[in-house]
C-alpha cells in the first residue's frame, strides 16, 4: 500500500505532536499529543470514503511554504497531553493526517485569493433570490475555528420555515476535543441555522443541544415529517460529550444521534434527541447515515448508514456494509439494523485483503410507503480501480426487508479526480434520490449522479519544489478529466431504470467538473436538480494552486476550482432538462477558501422543496472563508 496511512476506523497506538500556536497575540503556543493507530493495511483505501470529522489537524495559517503539525483524534483510544511553551508568531505543523479523516483542521498553501463573476438572477419561469450566508460571521482560532460546510435544508410544507444544518469546525473548540479555542454555544461538530421568512434571512442556532452527553459530530442530514408533519428531524454521527479516564482520554462513539423539534413562536428548538449503534460496536462503525421522513403523517422514518464491520482484516476493517435503521412511531423507537448490501470484501479474506466499497446511501420514500435507498457501489479498493456503479435496494414492508441492490448505471469513479481544489486526496460517488408522491408520475424514483466522461487513474506523485516547500515534501499532479451529471428513473419501484440522461450541456474532455447532485421532486411531479460545477482552470490571481490533501501530501498544479452552484428542472418526468440556471451569485475559488477542517467543502450539497420554493444550500467562498450559503429558487411545478 506504500505509506503507513492511518486506518481511521481502526484508531490505536502511534503518536503525532501537535503545535499550536496563538497567532500574534499573547496566547501560549499548545503542544498536544494524540494517539492512533497506523498499523492497519487498509490506508486510504476503504479510508474514510465519507470521513470527515476526526480531528482537527491543523489551523490555518497563510505562510506558505511553512509546515503544519497535524492533529489526530482516536475515536477509540486518544492520549493528549497539554504542555504550554513561550508565546509564537505564526502555526507551524507537520501534515501526516489520514485521507480518510471524519474532520481535521487543515492548512491550505495560500497564494492569492480571488472572487468570482456574478451570476445571472433567473432564465424565464426561473427567478433566483439573494443568496443569503446562513451561518454568523466566523471568528478565526483562538475565538473560534473557520469553515461551515457540507450542507443540509429541510422546509415545511409552505416554503416558509426553513431549517439548514451543516459541519461546524467550531465543535472542536473545548470539550471533548479539547482544542484551545472559544465553544460555539450549544457546542457540537453539525451546526444549524432558521428561517422564518421563507429564507430571506437567517439564524445561527449553533449546535443542536447536548442531551445525555451526546454531542453531534457531523454527517449533517435534515428532514421533516412526523405525526404531526411539522417535526424536523436532524441526523448526525455522534460522540459522548466526557472523555475517559487519563492517560487514555478515550472519547465513545455512540454511533447515529437524531435530534427533533420544531418552529413556534418565530424561533426553532430542539426538544429531544435519540441515539443507536452498530449491534457489534466499537469493532463496527458507523458511517455516513441519511434520514428520510414520511409526510404523510404515519410516524415513519429511515436511516441508511455505512457500516465498516469487523472482518479477517481487524476491527472496522471491512468495506462497507449498507444497512438501514426504521421508526414507525415518529422517532420515539429505532428499529434496526438490515443489512441492504453485504460487506463485500474480497474472498478469500486476508489480511491484505481488497474489496468494494460501498458507501454515501441515501434514502427515500415513496406514496405507498415503499423505502429505496441508493449507493455507491465500487470503485474496487487495493487496488483501486477505475470503474463503480449507482445502485438501488427497495423494500416494500416498511424497512423489514430489501430486495437484492439493483444496477442503475456504471460510471467512471470521480475518486481520483476530486476538483483540484478540494482538500482530501479523493472523492466520493455520492448520489442522490427522490421519489415523486403526487402529480401524473406519481411513484416515479428518481436517481441522480455523476460520472468522469474517461477513466481516471491516480496522478503521479514527485518531489515539491524547494522552495517554497521544505526539502523532501511530496506533490501530486493534478487531474482535469471532467466529469458531467446524469438522471435515470424508475417507474416499476426500482426494478428496472431508464437510461441515464445528462442533465447539462456537454462538458470538454477536461476542464469542466460537475459534481454532488440533488434531485426533489414538486408536488406536480417536476424534477429539480441542483449541483456544483467547478471550471478547472488557470487563473492570473493565483498561479499555482497548492493544497494540502492528507498524509503529508499536496496537490499542486496551474489549475484553479472556480466553483458555483447551479439549478436544473424537468417538466416532463425526467426524459429531458432545461437550461442550467446559475444559483450562486459569486463564484467560489476553492484553491485560495480559508477553512480549518478538511474536507474543506464537505462531502455533498442540500437542497429541500416547499411550495414552488427550492431552497438549495452549499458552500461558499466568497468572504475569503467557506460559509454556508442558501438561496430560495422559483420553479416551476
Amino acid at each position: 500500500m506504500g505509506r503507513a496511512w492511518v486506518n481511521r476506523r481502526c484508531f490505536r497506538r502511534a503518536s503525532l505532536l501537535v503545535a499550536v500556536n496563538g497567532g500574534n497575540g499573547p496566547a501560549p503556543n499548545i503542544l498536544v499529543r494524540t494517539m492512533f493507530r497506523t498499523d492497519s493495511p487498509l490506508l486510504s483505501a476503504r479510508g474514510g470514503e465519507s470521513a470527515r470529522f476526526l480531528f482537527p489537524a491543523t489551523l490555518f495559517s497563510t505562510t506558505t511554504g511553512k509546515e503544519e503539525i497535524v492533529r489526530k483524534f482516536n475515536w477509540t483510544l486518544a492520549s493528549v497531553v497539554v504542555l504550554l511553551f513561550l508565546p509564537g508568531t505564526r502555526t507551524q505543523a507537520q501534515d501526516k493526517e489520514d485521507p480518510g479523516e471524519r474532520f481535521s483542521v487543515q492548512h491550505l498553501d495560500m497564494e492569492n485569493e480571488s472572487r468570482g463573476p456574478t451570476s445571472q438572477e433567473g432564465n424565464g419561469a426561473v427567478q433566483v433570490g439573494p443568496n443569503v450566508r446562513v451561518n454568523d460571521t466566523q471568528q478565526p482560532f483562538p475565538n473560534g475555528l473557520l469553515g461551515r460546510s457540507e450542507t443540509t435544508s429541510a422546509t415545511d410544507a409552505d416554503g416558509k420555515l426553513v431549517l439548514v444544518g451543516f459541519n461546524d469546525a467550531q465543535g472542536f473548540c473545548g470539550a471533548p476535543f479539547g482544542v484551545a479555542c472559544t465553544p460555539q454555544n450549544p457546542p457540537g461538530l453539525s451546526g444549524f441555522g432558521f428561517s422564518t421568512d421563507g429564507g430571506l434571512t437567517f439564524t445561527d442556532g449553533g449546535a443542536p443541544p447536548v442531551i445525555n452527553h451526546i454531542f453531534t459530530r457531523g454527517d449533517p442530514w435534515i428532514d421533516r415529517g412526523g405525526f404531526d408533519n411539522e417535526t424536523f428531524f436532524y441526523a448526525n454521527l455522534a460522540v459522548d460529550d466526557r472523555p475517559g479516564p487519563a492517560p487514555a482520554f478515550a472519547i465513545t462513539d455512540l454511533g447515529v444521534s437524531i435530534h427533533r423539534g420544531h418552529f413556534n413562536g418565530g424561533t426553532f428548538a430542539f426538544e429531544d434527541v435519540r441515539v443507536f449503534n452498530a449491534p457489534n460496536a466499537p469493532d463496527d462503525f458507523y458511517d455516513k447515515e441519511a434520514i428520510a421522513v414520511s409526510k404523510d403523517q404515519s410516524g415513519a422514518a429511515f436511516v441508511s448508514l455505512t457500516n465498516f464491520i469487523k472482518t479477517c482484516r481487524g476491527p472496522q476493517a471491512g468495506f462497507g456494509q449498507i444497512e438501514v435503521w426504521r421508526t414507525h412511531d415518529a422517532g420515539n423507537t429505532y428499529q434496526g439494523p438490515v443489512v441492504v448490501s453485504p460487506d463485500q470484501t474480497d474472498t478469500p479474506c486476508t489480511v491484505s485483503a481488497g474489496g468494494i466499497l460501498q458507501q454515501s446511501s441515501v434514502p427515500a420514500i415513496g406514496p405507498r410507503g415503499e423505502v429505496y435507498v441508493v449507493f455507491q457501489f465500487g470503485p474496487h479498493l487495493v487496488p483501486t480501480s477505475t470503474d463503480a456503479q449507482i445502485r438501488v435496494a427497495r423494500s416494500l414492508d416498511g424497512g423489514v426487508t430489501f430486495n437484492a441492490p439493483v444496477k442503475v448505471a456504471d460510471i467512471n469513479t470521480m475518486r481520483n479526480n476530486p476538483p483540484v481544489g478540494y482538500s482530501r486526496d479523493r472523492i466520493n460517488d455520492h448520489p442522490r434520490i427522490a421519489v415523486a408522491t403526487s402529480g401524473p408520475n406519481r411513484g416515479r424514483v428518481f436517481v441522480v449522479f455523476y460520472s468522469a466522461v474517461a477513466p481516471v487513474t491516480a496522478a503521479p506523485i514527485s518531489l515539491c519544489p524547494s522552495p517554497p516547500f521544505p526539502a523532501g515534501s511530496l506533490c501530486r499532479d493534478q487531474r482535469l478529466t471532467s466529469s458531467q451529471v446524469f438522471a435515470s428513473f424508475s417507474d416499476d419501484q426500482g426494478l428496472t431504470w431508464s437510461t441515464p440522461v445528462p442533465v447539462a450541456p456537454d462538458v470538454p474532455a477536461t476542464g469542466v467538473k460537475r459534481f454532488w447532485p440533488v434531485v426533489t421532486v414538486g408536488s406536480s411531479g417536476a424534477a429539480h436538480v441542483i449541483y456544483y460545477e467547478s471550471q478547472e482552470v488557470p487563473t492570473t490571481s493565483n498561479p499555482f494552486c497548492t493544497i494540502r490533501v492528507g498524509g503529508g501530501l499536496r496537490r499542486r498544479g496551474t489549475a484553479n476550482s472556480l466553483a458555483d452552484t447551479f439549478f436544473v428542472q424537468s417538466l416532463d418526468g425526467g426524459a429531458t432538462f432545461g437550461d442550467p440556471v446559475k444559483v450562486s451569485s459569486a463564484t467560489s475559488n476553492w484553491c485560495t477558501a480559508a477553512s480549518d477542517i478538511r474536507p474543506n467543502f464537505g462531502d455533498y450539497i442540500g437542497s429541500s422543496f416547499g411550495e414552488q420554493r427550492l431552497f438549495p444550500t452549499w458552500a461558499d467562498s466568497r468572504n475569503g472563508v467557506v460559509d454556508t450559503f442558501a438561496a430560495q429558487v422559483l420553479a416551476e411545478d
